[in-house]
């Protein structure tokens, strides 16, 4: 099994309990998020594992957090 698979199969276990304790989505994806099953969160494991949520999160209609935009600098850098 691939990680990617081994990743998707776990997440669909998390989701399948969060969805029978009657979760809201964000509550489910939080679930999945906090249930990561390996130890370090580097290397191809953890790449499989964001490419599966990605990918996973999307079909169910699970929200996906959305990257931070920098902060405006105080001055203009042209000024």
């Amino acid at each position: 099994m691939t990680w990617y698979a081994s990743s998707w199969s776990h997440m669909h276990g998390v989701h399948q309990q969060a969805v029978a304790e009657g979760k809201d989505p964000a509550a489910r994806a939080k679930a999945i998020d906090d249930s990561y099953p390996w130890d370090q969160r580097s290397g191809w494991a953890y790449k499989a594992w964001l490419s599966a949520r990605r990918d996973y999160f999307r079909k169910q209609g699970l929200p996906l957090r959305r990257a931070k935009k920098p902060k405006a600098p105080d001055k203009d850098l042209f000024s």
